[in-house]
């Protein structure tokens, strides 16, 4: 059996690389590709009703992670009217809930982990509890009212948008009155001696 020499191995590993770091480089477009061709879909849906009554399996792929429309048509039909709500508020420039989610940023199932933390006084752990204020403040036609967890966790939507990666910023924690979550202290370093000595040196 032959054996590839070292050359070939070295050459082998930099084609590696290259192909990994070519993939990680278009992620991004792969992702706002995903959220254009989203917002694109719920535009056709509401404008046309019977669009979105035909494509029912992908809409409920988009907010439940399930092909199977069946079963949750009531919410889905919730959502219709959910959505022209959502387009007035925009309209009339009373989109504070909508916090902004770059095209191109990552989808996240849970708050990115080094900007925030549980309120050390919050008592249900990682859980959200009993708590729902997020979905009651918009009136989310997802949560399920009877067990009181969200019917959507971890779909596209989740993930894509201001679900899954709230809260990002202090600024949602206050729109929603989250008792759970708090942002987590940047701390500036203090300066080295080095820059300090910098700084004190008199400019020519």
């Amino acid at each position: 059996m032959s054996r590839s020499s070292p050359f070939e191995q070295t050459e082998t590993g930099r084609d590696h690389e290259r192909g990994l770091s070519l993939a990680e480089t278009l992620l991004p477009v792969k992702w706002a590709a995903a959220r254009v061709l989203f917002i694109l879909y719920i535009g056709f849906a509401l404008f046309t009703v019977v669009g979105g009554i035909l494509t029912a399996p992908l809409a409920t792929w988009y907010f439940f992670g399930d092909w199977r429309f069946w079963r949750h048509w009531r919410p889905v039909l919730r959502l219709y009217g959910q959505g022209w709500r959502v387009l007035g508020l925009m309209v009339r420039g009373e989109s504070g809930f909508m916090f902004d989610v770059p095209l191109t940023a990552p989808p996240y199932s849970a708050p990115v982990p080094n900007l925030t933390e549980i309120n050390p006084e919050w008592a249900h752990g990682s859980a959200c509890g009993e708590c729902s204020r997020c979905c009651e403040k918009i009136h989310c036609p997802i949560l399920d009212q009877d067990t009181g967890f969200c019917g959507g966790y971890d779909s596209f939507y989740w993930r894509y948008f201001n679900c899954g990666r709230f809260p990002s910023n202090q600024r949602e924690i206050d729109y929603y009155g989250c008792p759970k979550w708090v942002m987590k202290e940047v701390r500036v370093a203090p300066p080295t001696l080095e820059a300090k000595v910098a700084s004190d040196r008199p400019c020519p």
